[in-house]
């Protein structure tokens, strides 16, 4: 990761910390529902990329409480998304457990679109 790159990061995790999103409104049931599939969801990121701050935020947006494993601060994490993954870390990186198997995202253009389709309002 370039100077730039590292740079960027940080502000946007300064960003993410100083500024908090206002999620969507829920209803108890809706909201008990989305915690219930936000279980079998796991995002792997690194707290200084841009893409993983934006997915982060927004997951937080719709209300989805994924489990979050930062592979920069653990490496039994980075040692899982290379297990499970394609044998590389591109961050963000979602993994979903779901009836057909585990499905992997490997962008936050491949992220949103899935999480907003499956988790709309």
């Amino acid at each position: 990761m370039n100077i730039k790159s590292r740079l960027k990061g940080a502000l946007w995790s300064l960003f993410d910390r100083y500024i908090s999103v206002t999620p969507l409104t829920r209803t108890k049931e809706e909201q008990s529902s989305l915690d219930r599939e936000s279980r079998r969801i796991q995002l792997y990121f690194h707290s200084n990329c841009c893409q993983s701050v934006a997915v982060r935020r927004y997951c937080r947006y719709i209300g989805l409480r994924v489990v979050e494993k930062d592979v920069e601060r653990v490496n039994a994490y980075r040692n899982e998304l290379l297990k499970g993954s394609r044998s590389d870390v591109r961050l963000p990186c979602l993994r979903v457990e779901g009836r057909k198997g585990i499905k992997w995202f490997y962008t936050e253009e491949e992220i949103k679109p899935y999480l907003r389709k499956r988790f709309s309002h």
